[in-house]
């Protein structure tokens, strides 16, 4: 199965957001924001948009903005 999920973390240098790429629970892709560039919303609709398009599903419990 092909989905996507968002993780964060906050780190010494600040908070950090990726999207985490699965197919068949294997992690295949990272993308990560560029804090300087974008918002979490911005990054969420843009990677999400680009995702399904290409037949990704968001995994579960997962939220959108």
């Amino acid at each position: 199965m092909k989905t996507y999920k968002f993780c964060c973390r906050s780190t010494r240098g600040g908070f950090t957001e990726w999207a985490s790429v699965m197919e068949d629970d294997v992690e295949v892709k990272r993308i990560d924001r560029d804090v300087t560039m974008e918002t979490v919303r911005q990054f969420r609709e843009r990677v999400g948009a680009e995702l399904e398009a290409q037949g990704y599903k968001m995994a579960e419990h997962q939220y959108s903005l």
